[in-house]
């Protein structure tokens, strides 16, 4: 595979290729086989889509997520809707959120309880909302399963096809 090969590639993916996939994918090249490539370069591609959940949702969360993990959660986003949590600014804080801007985190904080209990529920790929079961997970331990499970809800294969790695090594 040539070095603009691999530049295509990369840029096709996001990311640089590992050694192993240079090898592999230089030898399904030499074969022309851009589905192989394809395949390859697929394994652990994931992309985040719309998905609105509500406190049913949150729930139903299969094993391995505990009830007290679900609990935890659900109790964070009901106490934070009447009352900032203690932990909130600290956590804010200390992922570099500057203070101006930490009134606005506690106010979705405190309507995430309402947007769960409504009857859309809350769209679990949306940055603001992904963003916030991050501080959510950071802040409280117990509930840190609840919310990576949440946001994986919202996450799917994202494999690469044949012709979009044809098409990447079409430019070189």
């Amino acid at each position: 595979m040539s070095p603009q090969q691999q530049t295509a590639l990369e840029a096709l993916v996001g990311r640089a290729l590992t050694a192993d996939e240079v090898t592999a994918c230089d030898g399904h090249l030499a074969t022309g086989s851009t589905g192989a490539v394809a395949a390859l370069l697929s394994q652990g591609r994931r992309r985040v889509v719309s998905l609105r959940i509500s406190e049913r949702g949150v729930r139903s969360l299969p094993a391995p997520v505990l009830p007290r993990h679900r609990h935890a959660l659900l109790t964070t986003l009901r106490t934070a809707q009447d009352t900032e949590p203690a932990w909130l600014a600290p956590t804010l804080t200390a992922l570099g959120v500057p203070a101006a801007d930490q009134p606005a985190y506690a106010d979705d904080l405190a309507s995430a309880w309402r947007w769960l209990l409504s009857p859309d529920g809350i769209d679990v790929g949306s940055a603001a909302a992904r963003g916030m079961l991050d501080i959510i997970a950071a802040a409280v331990t117990d509930a840190a399963p609840a919310c990576a499970a949440v946001k994986a809800l919202a996450e799917e294969a994202d494999p690469l096809t044949a012709n979009q790695v044809s098409a990447a090594l079409a430019g070189v």
